[in-house]
């Protein structure tokens, strides 16, 4: 019996292309990659974004459905995103946040055509999919030390070993790994070292 095909390939960004990209995006594109890059919000759930599901005075926005029934969750926001989102809050003019451009009434579908501009005019290569702004949040996230059953409930996976695909350190986290278990080494040596002898007991001395 054959294994289980793996997830395919994973395209995780780093700050400088982060920057780029950002910077050659659009004013629409630059909100929905920021979103996903600080929420882990999947593309589509960021296009469906309601009005009466972002709470900006408890800082948190509210996915009511998503490509499972465990991506119901609520999401905490950053600085950065609660920023965006209150901008397209004032100037939302219907429920969605992210409107189709013909019909507001509805959500938007897509914005590949601005992402593939974003990406020549940045000149980034090799090029990511927009959906791998969210394989950089759970990576980057997981770097920083967030434990994976926290990430699996941010990113609205339906189990730990989902997550675990997310998560790929760089080469440099890998060798601060490293570094961190030998300084471990080093200083669990040391102290063996440096533990007090005991003095020897005295004799009692003959009256």
């Amino acid at each position: 019996k054959f294994l289980d095909e793996g997830p395919g390939s994973m395209r995780v960004g780093f700050h400088e292309e982060q920057e780029a990209y950002l910077a050659s995006a659009k004013p629409l594109l630059r909100d929905v990659a920021t979103m996903i890059l600080e929420t882990g919000m999947r593309p589509e759930e960021v296009f469906t974004i309601c009005k009466e599901n972002v709470h900006l005075d408890r800082r948190y926005l509210f996915v009511p459905k998503g490509k499972t029934r465990f991506a119901r969750r609520n999401l905490p926001l950053t600085d950065t995103a609660l920023s965006v989102l209150k901008r397209r809050v004032v100037k939302a003019k219907t429920c969605y946040l992210f409107p189709h451009r013909r019909d507001p009434n509805k959500p938007m579908g897509t914005i590949q055509k601005a992402h593939e501009e974003a990406l020549e005019a940045s000149k980034i290569k090799p090029r990511f999919r927009l959906y791998d702004l969210r394989h950089t949040f759970g990576s980057r996230s997981a770097m920083a030390g967030v434990d994976l059953a926290t990430l699996k409930e941010l990113m609205g996976h339906s189990n730990i070993s989902i997550t675990m695909r997310y998560v790929h350190p760089t080469p440099e986290h890998k060798q601060e790994a490293l570094r961190k278990l030998e300084r471990f080494n080093v200083e669990q040596v040391f102290a063996l070292h440096e533990k007090p002898q005991k003095s020897p007991q005295k004799s009692p001395q003959s009256e």
